[in-house]
């Protein structure tokens, strides 16, 4: 089967069939396919050490997932930034399921605030510690999601302002919990 999600609207649908959509003339539609019987990886990886490596999309933005000012203050929450392929915009999603930066010679997990669990969780960067709090899992669908939680990181109020906060929010299927890595 295939998951079908239109970039512009966030509506999400699963085939097993033919993709096809219908276009009014002159217009315009935008999906990311994912399943299939493709067997994923992303392209260009390490072999079976089951990392990946690079920007983070907030596709309904078209910004990054950024380290504002390349902090390494503990605590510090994440926003969106034009992209600039800085190493404050460089994230590992570890075979571990952390999502690492590594800025000024430290490596800094993303991080579920507290431990928290619940809509509007602060998402920020944090010691690596090995927490369920700092697992995320990248998904087929275009989330990412917090494993203890469920939640999808998620830009606030769907922002695409330079300097919008990330946080974990209900899944919604919208184009601000839409995530590509590399």
């Amino acid at each position: 089967s295939y998951t079908l999600t239109n970039l512009w609207t966030g509506a999400i649908t699963t085939t097993t069939g033919t993709i096809s959509a219908s276009v009014p003339s002159h217009g315009t539609v935008m999906y990311r396919v994912a399943g299939g019987s493709s067997s994923g990886g992303g392209g260009g990886g390490g072999g079976g050490g089951g990392t990946s490596t690079g920007a983070l999309h907030a596709v309904g933005a078209g910004k990054c997932l950024d380290d504002p000012n390349s902090t390494t203050t503990l605590g510090t929450q994440q926003q969106i930034y034009t992209c600039n392929g800085g190493a404050n915009q460089t994230w590992t999603h570890t075979s571990a399921n952390q999502l690492t930066v590594t800025v000024n010679g430290t490596t800094l997990c993303l991080d579920a605030y507290d431990n928290q669990t619940s809509a509007g969780t602060k998402v920020i960067v944090y010691s690596c510690n090995g927490q369920v709090n700092q697992q995320w899992s990248v998904n087929s669908n275009g989330t990412v999601t917090g494993v203890q939680s469920g939640l999808c990181l998620d830009v606030t109020g769907a922002s695409t302002a330079n300097g919008a906060l990330v946080e974990l929010w209900t899944c919604n299927g919208g184009s601000n919990q839409q995530w590509t890595l590399g």
